[in-house]
């Protein structure tokens, strides 16, 4: 596991430098590492995704049970690399061996955001919409089940989808809001343990694999923990060609550059269960614009658009590069409900020790620590993406 986290603090150094600054081609960084054959990157996904689905299994108490994140990871400790700090998670691993199963949304107020985000087997979207209302029934493809009437249909390929749900928190005021919501969601299944000896193998007794990669996992079924970090090593050294989480995490069909790569979609495992970028785009920045590595010994000033060319919100998250994780006892985020627009339409942020009291806002740094910055825009124009702060 220590080998796993130091590899993905590498990518995420590669991926910053990549976004302020050139792009490089997978065949100028590659290193030693031989690279994983398609079988081998496709098994990496697989194997990451069904052991996850144990871990959460565990933690819900079964499947076709809801697991509510109830804080933000504010305070360094998160298990997860570069925690968005924008939602609440309510998450379930999808159980249809016993039947279909239904998710049901109460009314939300259209003030905020909320999705829902279904991933199969294969690490492949095959739903998510904004704003769910009412029920959502889960069938198994090739199965004839009942469905309540005027429910939505989601049709899966595989026994056990993954329902991730995400519902937006503004301040830290609106937590009283966003609990009532987690609370009321239901999630009406028949709900079992789930234990998986070989996780290969398990995959393909259970889910409808891709004609596009039919045949393929058959040859890996022996991948183990050895060969994912082989595999994460080389995405590791590889990944400066990627310049965010484009090509990631669409469904197999998507049309975003690099998503028929498979060298792209394992590298989304560093995100697992990311959004699609149509639905999200996360945007890293390690360095500054004169190329240097972000630290506290500098202070760093950047502007951004107030409001972007998006259809829902922005966010701009700090975290500690030692930890990949937010710093205890700061201040970690701004957005639209924490700022207000310059006579510009502009917010301009002072990265420093020290508040700089001159009317900008101030995002606190440690003295000679390095550090980075996630913006994140939730339903993006891929095709005319916001200014960046360094063009």
């Amino acid at each position: 596991m220590k080998k796993v986290i130091k590899l993905i603090f590498i990518i995420a150094i590669t991926f910053g430098f990549l976004a302020c600054g050139e792009k490089t081609s997978k065949e100028e960084t590659v290193g030693q590492s031989e690279k994983p054959s398609v079988a081998e990157l496709h098994a990496y996904k697989v194997f990451h995704h069904a052991r996850y689905m144990v871990t959460t299994v565990q933690q819900a108490g079964g499947t076709n049970k809801l697991l509510h994140t109830k804080k933000l990871p504010t305070e360094g400790t998160d298990a997860v690399v570069t925690p968005a700090l924008d939602h609440l998670y309510s998450k379930a691993v999808i159980d249809l061996t016993s039947g279909p199963v239904t998710v049901e949304f109460p009314e939300i107020k259209n003030e905020r955001y909320w999705s829902i985000h279904i991933t199969d087997q294969e690490h492949y979207t095959i739903f998510d919409e904004i704003r769910p209302e009412g029920k959502y029934t889960f069938v198994r493809i090739g199965k004839n089940m009942e469905v309540p009437e005027g429910a939505t249909v989601i049709e899966c390929p595989e026994d056990f989808p993954h329902l991730f749900i995400r519902i937006q928190v503004k301040n830290s005021d609106d937590f009283k809001n966003v609990f009532p919501i987690q609370e009321a969601i239901k999630l009406t299944g028949e709900s079992k343990p789930l234990n998986i000896d070989n996780y290969i193998e398990f995959t393909l007794a259970t889910h409808d694999v891709y004609p596009e990669n039919e045949g393929i996992l058959r040859t890996v079924t022996d991948f183990n923990e050895e060969d994912y970090n082989k595999v994460t090593k080389y995405i590791a050294e590889i990944a400066p060609s990627f310049p965010s989480n484009m090509g990631f995490f669409g469904p197999i069909d998507s049309n975003e550059p690099g998503s028929d790569d498979p060298v792209f979609r394992a590298a989304a495992i560093f995100g697992h269960l990311g959004l699609p970028a149509e639905h999200a785009i996360y945007i890293p920045y390690f360095v500054n614009c004169e190329g240097n590595r972000l630290t506290g010994d500098k202070t760093e000033v950047f502007t951004f658009p107030y409001k972007p060319n998006i259809e829902e919100f922005w966010s701009i998250t700090r975290y500690s590069l030692l930890t990949r994780n937010t710093i205890p006892g700061k201040n970690d985020v701004f957005n639209a409900y924490s700022t207000e627009p310059d006579e510009n339409d502009n917010i301009t942020i002072t990265f420093s020790v020290e508040d700089p009291n001159d009317g900008t806002y101030w995002m606190p740094v440690i003295t000679g620590e390095p550090y980075y910055f996630v913006v994140r825009y939730y339903k993006p124009d891929l095709n005319n993406l916001p200014k960046k702060p360094c063009d």
